[in-house]
């Protein structure tokens, strides 16, 4: 049977790449065949680590906090809760909480990558984009 509803505490939380992931729309949760959504939060003073997704855009809504979203060889863009951001495909970026309060976000990426792998590709360190 096909899964259309996904609760955000049902999903394990990837916590490698900085911060706190929650994959909740994807092939795996509700046999997602385009993208990929879910949610995001980023610790005061945290950066997520540098990364690129070779495959697709990815786009995210600022639900709470602010933060500077470094796009490689592009800008670095200021951003806060009620705005929403997209970064385009292949571009390298990280994500810095410089505020005084967690950021969450709720994000998505499309088209869906053809491994879960090939679809987030770290860059190395910590730095920014």
């Amino acid at each position: 049977m096909r899964k259309y509803k996904v609760a955000e505490m049902e999903v394990k939380p990837l916590v490698d790449k900085g911060g706190e992931v929650r994959v909740m729309m994807s092939p795996k949760t509700v046999d997602a065949t385009q993208l990929i959504m879910g949610t995001a939060t980023v610790p005061v003073g945290t950066t997520v680590k540098k990364h690129v997704h070779d495959y697709g855009e990815e786009c995210f809504y600022v639900l709470q906090g602010k933060g500077v979203l470094y796009l490689e060889g592009v800008e670095s863009i200021e951003f806060s809760a009620g705005e929403a951001l997209i970064v385009p495909k292949g571009v390298p970026h990280s994500i810095e909480n410089t505020g005084d309060e967690l950021i969450k976000v709720v994000f998505a990426t499309a088209p869906l990558a053809p491994t879960a792998q090939a679809g987030h590709r770290n860059m190395g360190g910590n730095g920014h984009a």
